[in-house]
């Protein structure tokens, strides 16, 4: 829960995950540590809905099923009604939503306030669409990848590039995940 409340803008549990990530001093816990910094950007600090709506939702009407994991489902449970549960699909112990979203409302999420993880994850902090960077990524800044589609997830990378960029003119290096972090707080 730690890491879907930091996505949901929790700047406190933000900090701790990023300490806690600190402390491995690894490649992939960098990465992660980028990655969810620029999820949390997409999901709390940009106005993007025009964007989604523009390209219509396709992340939640294409694509794999979308896991459910144990945290989501507690909460799901608490908020939706025994009709509304029977749209989970479990195989193997294990909750799914299938694409297209069943809440899905045209573009918008009618579970918005409450969706699972791997929804709130999207394009940023997910493995479906990180894989290849995360397999190459050794250090820096990682370049991270936007389906074609995702124009709001477009907007969030060139927003991000801008900052970062002109954290490297100013530091001469690379900028470490909290230091774009701290500068993004600066403009909010």
């Amino acid at each position: 829960m730690l890491t879907k409340n930091a996505l949901r803008g929790d700047i406190k549990s933000l900090g701790v995950l990023l300490d806690f990530l600190e402390k491995f001093n690894a490649p992939i816990s960098k990465f992660a540590m980028y990655s969810i910094i620029y999820q949390v950007i997409m999901n709390n600090f940009l106005n993007l809905g025009k964007y989604c709506e523009e390209c219509g939702g396709k992340c939640c009407k294409i694509g794999f099923p979308v896991p459910v994991y144990h945290f989501d489902y507690k909460e799901l449970k608490t908020r939706l009604s025994k009709d509304e549960l029977k749209n989970l699909r479990k195989y193997n112990g294990f909750y799914t939503l299938s694409r297209p979203c069943p809440f899905q409302d045209d573009w918008k999420c009618k579970i918005h306030e409450f969706k699972p993880y791997a929804c709130m994850s999207y394009p940023f902090a997910t493995e479906d669409e990180q894989k290849d960077t995360m397999e190459t990524y050794k250090d820096g800044v990682p370049n991270f990848k936007v389906p074609d589609f995702c124009i709001a997830g477009k907007k969030v990378k060139e927003f991000m590039d801008e900052i970062v960029n002109k954290l490297r003119v100013k530091l001469g290096r690379d900028p470490t995940p909290r230091e774009i972090l701290n500068e993004v707080l600066t403009k909010f």
